[in-house]
């Protein structure tokens, strides 16, 4: 059963072979494949639990309900760049685009070899990313309902000569809302929230949202059970009630930046001293174009088409449409200027490009903001700062190249290309990291990152903790670098790879974990 905080009106005590934490790509895959091998699982969200008939297709809603901090979570550094994060039953899977790629096979084998996870093979993983794309429905995006501000993009790449295409995606006959990021109301993206959890209650799980995990019980190096405390989800305070769940394996499952964070604060499986470091996050800039002829957003599919010409470079080219709200903070104007091209939305397309870290890298910081917040630092430099300014180059070339009379980016200086002459005088400019408006990023990942060595490392190849038996991890922290893309499909496979092992740990001849490590 799913149970909401608003239910629970008494505490709860549980006792079960395994709670997960969290109920995103990495938690709710791993509780449908214990759950359906028969053991009992409970697990736990602090975000609330939505339907379709929740998702109202306003953004301003989705944002306060469905995100954490209304969608303004923030990275502390140069520059500023927002790092939105789910807050709900399904994690950020709810609020995504729904793009679902496999990781780039330089990336597995650095992986491999730098990292010692060869025992993560490419036939394994093979094996589970089709398993995955099938149960997911995952398909390349529909021309027909991708939108005209993808087609036309997708155009001039062509033009271009440029490699590019249709996204795939886990959607099931998608009928082009275009608020996939605020919750999909025709059901048709196959997010956590729809898929795996459903799935995994059928299987017996129980789930509690609006629930905040405060302790991680530890006995004899072990870990036993979790204990935290029930939302108002209204209000967001402590209602007053506890939950307590025994477990024979204690999953963390929060994310790569909430999973570090706690870790932190408990002052637990930090030996190596990697716990919240390594942070990367794909930086991404967008572009917007402005057309003569009407290209209808945001009907259509936000991220329906790509770019991969230089993903060798780190640069990679997502996007299609978003509503005028979202439109409306891309501009990098004010005023009556603003309030101007704003009338012209409907002649106007937005398309993104994020960068893949060479030199960058951040750290969750167990320093609390108000409302029980982690410190989260970052900083974009050396050739990161060269590829961001790469990718609006190559957007606008693009742009023009399908027709678009002006192109607006985000860096200072060069606000509004009227023309290839003003791209030439931006690609010939030195840019600053200062000189960046707006950024935004994306994928979180690696701050609890999986190796072969405990002494830079925080989990084994299995998910397992380093330092606490039957402690595993199970989210994007675990990924040891950018897979080079979306990776919520490769966070979904190591889920179902790690519940093979905790399947292992939990039969009555289950071996140790360390005998796999």
């Amino acid at each position: 059963m799913i149970f909401r905080s608003r239910e629970v009106l008494s505490d709860v005590d549980r006792a079960v072979d395994v709670v997960i934490v969290g109920s995103g790509a990495g938690g709710g895959p791993l509780a449908r494949e214990l759950s359906s091998e028969g053991h009992s699982v409970v697990v736990v969200e602090e975000g609330d639990y939505f339907t379709r008939d929740d998702f109202n297709l306003r953004p301003s809603e989705a944002y306060i309900r469905m995100y954490r901090d209304a969608g303004q979570t923030v990275t502390l550094g140069l520059p500023f760049i927002i790092l939105p994060l789910g807050k709900t039953v399904g994690g950020t899977t709810t609020i995504n685009s729904g793009t679902a790629l496999r990781i780039y096979r330089p990336v597995l084998k650095k992986w491999q070899m730098t990292y010692g996870l060869r025992e993560v093979t490419e036939d394994e993983l093979n094996l589970i990313y089709g398993h995955l794309e099938e149960y997911l429905f995952v398909k390349r995006a529909d021309p027909e309902v991708a939108g005209k501000v993808a087609t036309t993009f997708l155009a001039g790449a062509e033009r271009l000569g440029l490699s590019c295409g249709w996204l795939p995606r886990n959607a099931k006959e998608c009928e082009g809302f275009g608020s996939c990021v605020f919750g999909c109301p025709s059901g048709s993206k196959q997010s956590v929230d729809v898929s795996f959890i459903p799935d995994a209650v059928r299987f017996g799980t129980d789930v509690y949202s609006g629930c905040r995990i405060d302790r991680i019980e530890v006995d004899g190096g072990r870990a036993v059970g979790v204990s935290g405390f029930f939302l108002d989800p209204a209000s967001g305070a402590p209602t007053g009630r506890r939950l307590r769940v025994a477990a024979r394996v204690v999953v963390l499952a929060c994310g790569a930046v909430y999973t570090p964070y706690l870790l932190l604060r408990l002052g637990l499986a930090n030996s190596s001293g990697q716990v919240g470091r390594n942070l990367q996050i794909h930086p991404a800039v967008q572009t917007v174009a402005l057309f003569e002829e009407n290209l209808g957003p945001p009907r259509g599919i936000p991220q329906a088409c790509y770019v991969d010409e230089f993903r060798g470079e780190g640069i990679m080219l997502e996007g299609g449409t978003v509503p005028p709200e979202i439109h409306a903070l891309a501009l990098p104007f004010a005023g009556r200027k603003h309030a101007n091209l704003m009338e012209k939305y409907p002649n106007m397309g937005i398309f993104g490009g994020m960068v893949s870290e060479s030199d960058s890298q951040g750290r969750v910081l167990d320093l609390r903001r108000p409302g029980d917040r982690p410190t989260v630092l970052y900083l974009l430099r050396g050739r990161d700062v060269q590829k961001a300014k790469e990718a609006v180059v190559l957007m606008a070339e693009i742009w023009f190249a399908a027709g678009a009379r002006k192109v607006f980016t985000p860096i200072a200086g060069h606000y509004e290309l009227n023309g290839v002459r003003d791209l030439r005088r931006l690609e010939r400019s030195r840019v600053k990291v200062t000189d960046f408006y707006g950024m935004s990023a994306y994928h979180p990942l690696g701050t609890c990152r999986m190796g072969d060595d405990p002494e830079w490392s925080v989990v084994r190849p299995t998910g397992e903790t380093w330092d606490v038996e039957n402690l595993y991890i199970c989210d994007g922290s675990i990924l040891p670098s950018s897979p080079g893309v979306n990776p919520q499909l490769t966070i979904m496979a190591m889920a179902v790879r790690i519940a093979g092992f905790i399947d292992e740990r939990l039969s009555p001849d289950g071996k140790k974990g360390s005998e796999h490590g």
